[in-house]
């Protein structure tokens, strides 16, 4: 393919292990979806690059999906930069399987029913200032049609050996306790969310 990235191969995750892996903490702990876009400037930045880049990303995300042979999805830390390229963001694949470890039902969803050769999720995250947290956005581009047919072949091979949705097990941390609470636990008042990312 003419279509070149970036690649962290992980190290833009070495910093936020614990927010997209930790098990301490429950998921909707780590990870936050309701932040809004527009209280960051990077993060405004990022996702106008994303939606202006996305005949590219979805071409790259689909060579992705082909090598891993595996529904996944593309993933970019607004803050990091390999060393060798400060100027351009570094992207990461992560396939269902490595997500299943995040306990987010999001981020699991997302990769697993959805058709690969038709889209390619792209999601953009910012990290806390301990990396124990990270606000995440989600954005999906689609596979142009050009790039379907230079690849039609290896799409409908990889594809005749996908597993089928019903096998694409979403793995939560909160369901049992939820239902053990259901019956017995007084609700609660929301806390309201700390905005952590006024303090970069």
């Amino acid at each position: 393919s003419n279509v070149h990235f970036v690649e962290s191969r992980g190290a833009a995750f070495t910093f936020v292990s614990n927010a997209f892996f930790g098990n301490s903490r429950f998921a909707r702990e780590r990870i936050h979806w309701m932040f809004p876009a527009n209280k960051d400037d990077r993060v405004a930045s990022m996702l106008a690059w994303v939606q202006k880049m996305s005949f590219n990303l979805a071409t790259y995300g689909l060579t992705k999906f082909l090598e891993t042979r595996e529904r996944g999805a593309l993933f970019v830390n607004v803050v990091f930069r390999m060393q060798q390229h400060p100027k351009e963001p570094a992207f990461d694949w992560l396939t269902f399987n490595q997500l299943q470890g995040t306990m987010d039902k999001t981020l699991q969803e997302s990769t697993a029913f959805y058709d690969p050769a038709r889209l390619v999720t792209v999601f953009v995250y910012l990290p806390s200032q301990s990396g124990n947290s990270v606000a995440i956005w989600r954005r999906k581009v689609n596979v142009p049609d050009s790039a379907r047919l230079k690849y039609r072949a290896e799409i409908n091979a990889v594809m005749k050996n996908l597993r089928t949705a019903k096998d694409y097990v979403v793995m939560v941390d909160e369901y049992v306790y939820f239902m053990r609470c259901t019956m017995r636990c007084p609700l609660q008042k929301a806390q309201k969310k700390r905005k952590w990312w006024k303090f970069f």
